[in-house]
């Protein structure tokens, strides 16, 4: 009984120990696994341990809280805002650039980067950033005045002009002070104006201004004073040269510049692009001696600013001239006799027009005071014959009729060239157009004139003289 209970109980036996025996291998190679993951996971980079702890966790239904990306975007806004007020602009860039990123619909950070770079000389750019600034609200007064003032700066007029045209439809005040810059010569001041604060532009209300018209001419004439220092200074502009001069540095070297569209000169030394246009060479002088103090360049250095070359301001002269085309003036304003010596003016003129804008200024020149009239540049001169006058005479003399008449002719004089009067006649009556278009007749004795008691009378072009008894 015994041996048949051992022999039916060994099945019993194998059975159980296969089935404990890969419950063991399984516990001992799960071991093994946790003791092998514990050991990469101490010497692996803090990225991989991070991934093999994500792996490791059991996966949830829940989702991680997303950051808001308008709350980071309006922090680096801010960030930015603050940096430039304390002067750090290249750091301000960094944060709105950084804010842009998130938000890139943001009206206000684009006008707060264009402004920075402005600041920075970074004109185009700048004019990019206006522009996208523009096209996201389109209403914004702001960003069309400053896109308006940097196009100024850059030498786009026509788009300027547009800007300045918006601003008029959208009744801003703003349009008055684009309006000032477009006719502001001085391209150093526009360009300062781009990052103004608008709390001080507008406290002046704006003119009504024809749109259609564009920017209007100063109204107001330049004072005696004003009109001796516009010819005694010269205002940079574009495509001049100049020539500058480092006098007191190691190799006294000289470099000659040209002012590029935009109203800029290159000058990597005292930092780059430099805004000239419009300031007179001592001014650009100063700007450049301060620069080199304000980045150590070089102690005690002076710097000599000349032109070399003129080509910004120019007249145009024609007609009756020897030698006619564009004269470049080395003045903000010359005397008329300047331009015409230099033009060789010819016998048979008489008389010149001046253009400038949309007025014609017509003047003689037998008149004294012509030759010195002020003339600036963007004038088109013309210089035309006298036309054929006239003077008639009749009545009591020998020859009557129409005759030439030249300026200083005398009543006498006409006498005597229509060959004297008849007998005796000892009278004579001068009628002339009056202010109301009516002729006013004047007596005259000729004896009297003759005696030397009564001033012999000057003629006029058109008089019509009469002798009588």
């Amino acid at each position: 009984m015994k041996v048949i209970s051992i022999t039916l109980l060994v099945p019993f036996l194998i059975v159980s120990v296969s089935a404990a025996v890969p419950q063991s291998l399984d516990s001992q190679r799960a071991g093994a696994e946790k003791r092998n993951s514990a050991s990469a996971f101490a010497t692996a980079t803090p990225e991989k341990a991070a991934a093999t702890m994500a792996k490791s966790q059991p996966k949830s239904d829940l989702k991680s809280e997303p950051v808001d990306a308008n709350e980071s975007a309006q922090k680096y806004y801010r960030q930015g805002l603050s940096l430039a007020e304390i002067g750090k602009l290249d750091e301000a860039l960094v944060a709105f650039k950084e804010s842009l990123k998130l938000r890139p619909d943001d009206v206000q950070a684009n006008l707060s980067l264009g402004v920075t770079l402005a600041k920075k000389k970074a004109f185009r750019e700048a004019l990019e950033s206006f522009k996208v600034a523009v096209r996201l609200k389109r209403d914004s007064a702001e960003a069309h005045f400053r896109l308006g003032m940097a196009s100024q700066v850059l030498g786009k007029r026509n788009q300027a002009i547009d800007e300045y045209k918006r601003l008029q439809e959208l009744k801003s005040p703003l349009a008055n002070k684009l309006n000032e810059a477009l006719r502001n010569s001085n391209l150093a001041s526009v360009a300062d104006g781009i990052g103004a604060d608008l709390s001080s532009l507008t406290s002046k209300p704006e003119s009504p201004l024809s749109a259609a018209a564009g920017p209007t001419e100063p109204t107001s004439t330049p004072s005696p004073s004003e009109k001796t220092a516009l010819t005694e200074i010269y205002r940079v502009g574009v495509g001049d040269v100049l020539d500058i001069r480092f006098l007191n540095s190691t190799n006294n070297r000289s470099t000659l510049f040209t002012v590029m569209a935009g109203g800029f000169i290159d000058v990597p030394v005292a930092g780059g692009a430099m805004v000239v246009a419009g300031l007179t060479p001592d001014e650009i002088q100063s700007r450049i001696s301060n620069e080199l103090k304000r980045r150590a360049v070089e102690k005690n250095s002076a710097v000599s600013v000349g032109i070399r070359q003129y080509v910004s301001h120019s007249v145009m002269v024609t007609g009756l001239v020897g030698n006619p085309g564009i004269r470049f003036l080395r003045r903000e304003s010359v005397p008329l006799y300047v331009v015409l010596a230099e033009a060789q003016l010819r016998n048979d003129a008489g008389r010149v027009s001046i253009l400038r804008g949309t007025s014609t200024e017509m003047l003689e020149l037998s008149d004294p005071a012509t030759l010195n009239v002020i003339v600036q540049s963007g004038d088109v001169i013309t210089l035309t014959g006298r036309p054929q006058e006239f003077y008639f005479i009749g009545g009591r003399i020998n020859y009557a009729g129409q005759r030439p008449f030249q300026a200083g002719i005398t009543l006498l004089q006409a006498i005597l060239a229509a060959g004297g009067t008849r007998a005796n006649e000892n009278k004579a009556e001068i009628s002339r157009e009056g202010a109301n278009g009516l002729l006013v007749t004047t007596k005259f004795s000729i004896k009297a004139i003759k005696a030397g008691t009564v001033e012999d009378p000057k003629l006029q072009a058109g008089d019509r003289i009469e002798i009588i008894r």
